[in-house]
This record gives structure tokens, C-alpha cells and sequence, in this order.
């Protein structure tokens, strides 16, 4: 009986533990402590992170009406061989149909590296953000004295009070603000 009544206390002990306030203030954080971060919120959440969000977006929306211009035009022309094939000579219409056909791979595989850059374009972006983001985020284990930093997407349970993602946040819009070019852009 003592045994589950301890099991219950440590239980809502991790429980009350696990909901405390994010870390907005560090003073008050032991040395050595293992802070938790959310990468993706930091993505999310910060000016420069969300400028990247829209860029990416934005390049999608371009290359997907792009795409659908292509289908559509593609998809008149087979239709028009299509009608003509009833009243075509054979030679002719399978000339014309060879064409189409050698049209269509190279417009997959203009198409294939097209999103293939765009691919790359998203993965050196988000690389180059992190790298911004993960000296805000050494300065901010280096100021408190912190054992680690870990993202709290991998971890099962933890004390949110030891959560420095709205800090990081904050920290990266003001080094953002003061330096609007810290990501290249040509990326």
C-alpha cells in the first residue's frame, strides 16, 4: 500500500514538474542544468524563421502553378493528337506521337531537377538558419553554465521549466533585428 502511495506521489511530483513555466528569465537556473528546446517552434516562432516559412511557400506556389501551366499545356497537346489520330496518316501520327512522348521526359526531367533545387534550396536554408539559431543557442548555454541542450521532441517527459524556446526565440528576433542579413540571400 505504502509502495503505490509512493508511486502516486512521485507520479504528480513528474506531473506538476513536467507543467512548469518556460524559461523566460535564467538567473534562477542551477549550473549544469539540461535545458530543452523545440527546433521547429524556434522555426516557427522567430522573425527570421518565419520570413524563411514564406520564402518557402512562396517558392512552392511558384513552382506548383508553373507545373500546372506545363500539365495543362501537355494536356491540350495530347488531346490534339489524340483528335487527329482518326484521320492521320500511321507514319505521321507515330512521328508526332515519338515527339510527344520525348517532350513529356524532358519536361519530367526538367520538372525532377526543378524540384530537386527547390529541395535543395529548403535543406541549405534551414541548415544555414540552424546554424544561426545554434550559436544563439550555445550563448545561452554558455550564460547559465547549462550541461546541455536537447530537443524536447525527443525527450518523453521533462520539466517545461527547463524550456528556453521562447528565450531562443526572443534572443534570435533581436540578433535578427540588429542584423537583417544574417542568412545569406541567395540561398
Amino acid at each position: 500500500m505504502l509502495g503505490r502511495l509512493f508511486a502516486v506521489c512521485l507520479m504528480l511530483g513528474l506531473v506538476s514538474a513536467a507543467h512548469g513555466q518556460p524559461v523566460t528569465d535564467t538567473a534562477q537556473l542551477p549550473p549544469g542544468a539540461i535545458l530543452f528546446v523545440n527546433q521547429e517552434q524556434i522555426l516557427a516562432g522567430s522573425e527570421l524563421g518565419k520570413r524563411i516559412l514564406a520564402l518557402e511557400s512562396e517558392e512552392r506556389a511558384a513552382l506548383s502553378a508553373e507545373g500546372q501551366a506545363i500539365a495543362d499545356e501537355l494536356e491540350a497537346a495530347e488531346q490534339a493528337l489524340t483528335d487527329q489520330r482518326p484521320t492521320a496518316d500511321p507514319t505521321e501520327f507515330r512521328a508526332a506521337a515519338e515527339a510527344f512522348n520525348l517532350r513529356v521526359e524532358k519536361v519530367r526531367a526538367e520538372r525532377l531537377a526543378k524540384d530537386q533545387a527547390q529541395s535543395q534550396r529548403i535543406d541549405d536554408r534551414r541548415r544555414a538558419f540552424y546554424g544561426v539559431a545554434g550559436q544563439i543557442l550555445g550563448e545561452i548555454l554558455m550564460q547559465n553554465r547549462a550541461a546541455a541542450i536537447m530537443d524536447r521532441r525527443s525527450v518523453l517527459l521533462f520539466n517545461t521549466g527547463l524550456d528556453i524556446t521562447d528565450l531562443a526565440i526572443t534572443q534570435l528576433d533581436v540578433a535578427f533585428a540588429a542584423n537583417p542579413d544574417l542568412l545569406p540571400t541567395d540561398l
